[in-house]
């Protein structure tokens, strides 16, 4: 009652919203769990565990330099960025946005992830991390973004805040409010403050602060009344929503979400979606959240395949009907029944590759269809499953030569597989296949500055031709097959074989992502 008093007094004449929908249940969340987020260490005697490696006191090491992934995991050499600057490697980064081809979506976020040497010319300190953080949120790689925050440690009013937001579009802002009450330096945002004073259950200094802030001109009318009716919703019970402020901000989100009021009418950014990912979701909604963040490679597709089979399907068609399909084909891969198995896969192939999810239903069941002992009811979706294989990246041989001829993109997939060597002219009539043929036959790319990208690879500039090959393979099967050819053929020089046969392997078998 005396919360209700205070926050009255101090607001009696603000406000302009509709009635709750809910309770502000997100309060009583649970300690922050450290991320989920396993990296299997080198092997003690990996012959480049000491190769260029240089050691200074903590305080000295550039924050630039902070990595999840050492260079004996991604491939990459610690002088990563060797001839660039802070500046130069930002603009790159930026410049590259989306992929719709899974391997260079992953690789992409390993160049992210990736620990290096800091760049010959720092520029801003910490500027590089910073960037390389806010690209993984834009991506909805949250969890990815906030072990690069622990890593660099929370030490600075800018790497806090954006802690605190990822944590808040997590529900548990209770490490980042503890550490704001000891460190208060870390944060003069006025709703920050608030959040974590309500959090601790001080409503009435909450309610001050938000009361000051605005009468001094450091808060909007509109952000005032946002955060009065999350400290009192019941205040505002009978007057209508003020609207959506553009662009989005992960404050107004969650404070919006924690009050049940409208989301935008247009689909949300992917950061948000990780809201969604919540076992108090709505079955449907997280389905339909964990198939966009899979589609940008933001989370595991094994988060994805538990939300399917944890759904009881409400109609048929779309999520549902993809959740179905799953739980039919777990049934046929364990009644041993041939028949019911080739109908069951033959359904579930076709609905995830036409909502643009092959590669993710890959991974969910190569293994298990990889030693599935095949039969004569099975034969007629062998090329299917080699398909799958291909794409998974697993061994195809128990499945090899059953059932029809395979198409021609899987033949030439599976030649790549194989890791036979490729030469001679293309045989192939399709643009892609031939920049594929090309590349991995190590012709070279017909384009004026090859030569010097090679040259930067010679001098060690590893960095600049990667971001540059990434860029170039980005646009998957709508890029220029020159820039396939090009693409694939500097990865190769670059010595990421396997990243460039998974990625033509991909181009050669994957549909368009629909829009």
């Amino acid at each position: 009652m005396l919360r209700g008093l205070a926050i009255a007094g101090l607001f009696a004449g603000a406000a302009h919203a509709e009635a709750p929908r809910s309770a502000i249940d997100w309060l009583s969340e649970s300690i922050l769990q450290p991320p989920n987020f396993v990296i299997t260490p080198p092997a003690p005697d990996s012959p480049r565990l000491n190769e260029n490696i240089s050691s200074a006191p903590l305080d000295m090491v550039s924050r630039d330099a902070v990595g999840l992934l050492q260079p004996e995991l991604t491939g990459f050499p610690i002088a990563l960025w060797h001839g660039l600057s802070s500046e130069t490697i930002i603009a790159l980064i930026r410049d590259i946005g989306s992929s719709e081809l899974p391997e260079i979506a992953a690789l992409n976020k390993q160049v992210l992830l990736a620990q290096s040497d800091p760049p010959d010319s720092i520029g801003v300190k910490g500027s590089l991390l910073m960037a390389r953080i806010d690209l993984l949120f834009s991506m909805g790689a949250l969890e990815e973004a906030e072990v690069l925050i622990l890593l660099a440690g929370v030490n600075e009013p800018e790497i806090f805040r954006r802690w605190f937001e990822i944590t808040l579009i997590g529900q548990r802002t209770r490490a980042p409010c503890t550490m704001l009450k000891e460190q208060p330096t870390l944060s003069n945002d006025v709703a920050t403050r608030a959040i974590c004073l309500a959090r601790a259950g001080d409503w009435n200094a909450a309610a001050i602060t938000v009361s000051l802030a605005e009468s001094l001109g450091d808060l909007s009318r509109d952000d005032a009344d946002l955060l009065v009716r999350f400290l009192d919703p019941e205040m505002f019970e009978d007057l209508p929503d003020t609207g959506i402020s553009e662009p989005l901000d992960p404050i107004t989100f969650s404070l919006r979400e924690s009050l049940a009021l409208p989301r935008p009418d247009d689909p949300l950014p992917l950061p948000y979606l990780n809201a969604d990912m919540n076992l108090r979701t709505p079955a449907r909604q997280r389905i339909v959240a964990a198939e966009r963040l899979v589609r940008a490679s933001a989370i595991s597709p094994t988060l994805l395949f538990a939300a399917y089979r944890g759904a009881r399907a409400a109609s048929s068609g779309g999520a549902w009907g993809r959740a179905e399909a799953v739980q039919e084909l777990d049934s046929a891969l364990v009644s041993g029944d041939d028949l019911k198995l080739a109908e069951a896969f033959t359904l579930a192939m076709s609905a995830f590759s036409e909502a643009g999810l092959t590669h993710a239903f890959a991974q969910e069941y190569a293994d298990s269809l990889a030693h599935y002992p095949p039969g004569p009811d099975t034969g007629q979706i062998a090329p299917q499953i080699r398909k799958l294989l291909l794409l998974a990246n697993r061994p195809i041989s128990v499945w090899a030569g059953l059932g029809p001829d395979d198409p021609e993109n899987i033949k030439f997939a599976t030649q790549l597989a194989s890791r036979n060597a490729i030469a001679g002219a293309s045989p192939f009539s399709s643009p892609i296949q031939d920049s594929i043929h090309a590349a991995f036959a190590n012709l070279t790319p017909p384009r004026a500055d090859i030569e010097d990208l090679l040259e930067k690879i010679d001098s060690g500039q590893f960095g600049e031709v990667l971001l540059r090959s990434i860029s170039l393979l980005a646009n998957g099967r709508a890029a220029d097959p020159r820039d396939l050819h090009e693409g694939l053929y500097l990865l190769l020089k670059l010595g990421l074989d396997e990243n460039a046969r998974r990625a033509a392997i991909q181009l050669l078998l994957l549909e368009p992502v629909p829009l």
